[in-house]
């Protein structure tokens, strides 16, 4: 799923159209040994989670995986200079599942070029 067309970048991104990383999201519980299937996966541009930030909703398959997905990262050429502030771009998740403990602003690095695997571990409430 690519989320950003090259025609229509991200506005917050100051890098070209092509300079984007990846995220593929895996849910599990018991320490990773149970994957989570039809978990919901949020994934915000900023941490505050308002609907005008939401860039996509995925869902888990049966083995706890998302859809990698296309997200704009900076030129990779801008990690090479020491006055870059950050050589990634900053996201955040939200995983909501049936009868566990929804997990919330879960930050995420999205560099150029660099598929980027988020493993979540979720917990059953405390009842």
């Amino acid at each position: 799923m690519n989320i950003y067309e090259t025609e229509t970048p991200w506005a917050g991104n100051t890098a070209p159209p092509d300079s984007f990383g990846y995220l593929r999201i895996s849910v599990a519980a018991a320490l990773r040994a149970l994957p989570l299937m039809n978990a919901q996966v949020s994934v915000y541009s900023d941490e505050r989670e308002r609907a005008q930030d939401l860039l996509a909703v995925l869902t888990t398959n049966e083995s706890g995986l998302t859809e990698q997905i296309s997200l704009p990262a900076p030129l990779l050429g801008n990690s090479l200079t020491p006055d870059q502030v950050n050589p990634y771009n900053l996201f955040y998740v939200r995983i909501v599942a049936a009868d566990y403990v929804t997990r919330d602003r879960i930050p995420v690095q999205i560099f150029p070029g660099i598929i980027s695997d988020l493993v979540v571990n979720m917990q059953p409430p405390i009842r």
